[in-house]
């Protein structure tokens, strides 16, 4: 037939459906949750941020029996830890050149973070490792696709006053199972990507209210293998290379008792996100991902100096339409750091040790 998705079995479409939405979409996910140590941080004041950092310098005297430790409030995000996040969403996605796709995705990340280290300059880092299930349903014209993987990254965090950036990179397989009017097949997929988001801290009212700007940009790799599906057709694709511009706004608040409010907007552009796939031959339609904004609220509570969590919703218009929940919990794993009791006489300020002073020195 033409050129038009309209032209095709819906069958034979499995494929491009499956790349867009369970491998493309699904590292859009990751990266949200890559970052979100660094944005947990980033809900902080600066003299919270401050305090993290000076919280790992001890002023110690030491005679042999008691140590003294100076140390300013502290909270959870200093040391290292580990985490638990949560998601789920439900979209309806127009494919540009392609049919309109109800998706459904879900799983679970978890990882740890390093304690803060201090670098040169003014320089602080974070380091983590994480781990994911990721899945997903797709409906569409009578075909049903679900997809079931897992995804492995690292991610380093970098801050200097009120800028940060951070950069991650993973890998990912999973296999969609596409149910067709010819019956069942199986679609294998690897992923892979690179992301760096980079924001800046804007503080309002000592702190009370913050304006956050930031843009999150990110490469993936999608490769859907060549396949002979259930109609006896052969599949041929070329890997799904996708860019991702997505610049935002947040807007906090910091409430007493460890509450932190905030509302977020961000624009999302994919580019170069078109799918390449052939049938016996015959180019089929290159499906992609129009732009699309979202924006959501969440909130965040710390707990001590062991725990946060928060709650998010976000709202989806344009080229996705829909909403994503998600939740995070993370629990610091350093030591509680005592204050000294100053109250104490006995071995509580140690005695400088004696030495003679050479007076010729001096007068020379």
């Amino acid at each position: 037939g033409g050129g038009s998705y309209n032209d095709f079995n819906p069958s034979i479409l499995a494929s491009p459906v499956a790349a867009q939405m369970g491998g493309y979409l699904t590292m859009l996910n990751t990266y949200d949750n890559a970052f979100n140590t660094m944005d947990m941080t980033m809900n902080l004041t600066r003299a919270e941020r401050e305090a993290m950092k000076m919280a790992n310098r001890y002023a110690v005297a030491n005679n042999g029996n008691n140590i003294m430790t100076f140390s300013p409030n502290q909270t959870p995000e200093e040391q290292r830890g580990l985490w638990f996040r949560p998601f789920c969403s439900y979209d309806k996605v127009g494919l540009r050149n392609g049919p309109r796709v109800e998706n459904t995705s879900y799983g679970s990340f978890f990882g740890g973070d390093s304690d803060l280290v201090e670098l040169k300059h003014g320089w602080s880092a974070v380091f983590s490792g994480y781990a994911g299930y990721t899945g997903s349903i797709q409906n569409y014209s009578g075909v049903s696709i679900y997809q079931n993987g897992g995804s492995l990254g690292m991610t380093g965090v970098f801050y200097k006053g009120n800028f940060f950036t951070g950069l991650t990179a993973n890998v990912g397989a999973s296999v969609a199972d596409a149910s067709t009017m010819y019956g069942r097949e199986d679609i294998p997929m690897l992923m892979a990507g690179v992301a760096n988001k980079t924001g800046y801290n804007w503080e309002l009212f000592n702190g009370r209210f913050i304006i956050q700007p930031s843009m999150l940009l990110s490469y993936s790799f999608v490769n859907t293998f060549d396949r002979h599906n259930a109609a006896g057709v052969d599949i041929n694709s070329d890997p799904l290379h996708a860019i991702q511009i997505a610049p935002g706004l947040k807007f906090i608040g910091n409430l007493p008792h460890g509450w932190q409010p905030y509302v977020g907007v961000q624009m999302v552009w994919n580019i170069m996100d078109k799918t390449k796939v052939s049938a016996n031959d015959v180019s089929l339609p290159e499906t992609s991902v129009d732009p699309y904004f979202q924006y959501g609220i969440g909130v965040q509570k710390r707990w001590g100096e062991k725990f946060t969590g928060f709650l998010q919703a976000m709202f989806r218009n344009g080229g996705r339409t829909g909403i994503s929940l998600s939740a995070g919990f993370r629990w610091a794993l350093g030591k509680d750091v005592k204050n000294p009791d100053f109250n104490k006489t006995s071995n509580s300020i140690p005695e400088l040790p004696k030495t003679k002073m050479n007076l010729s020195s001096v007068n020379k």
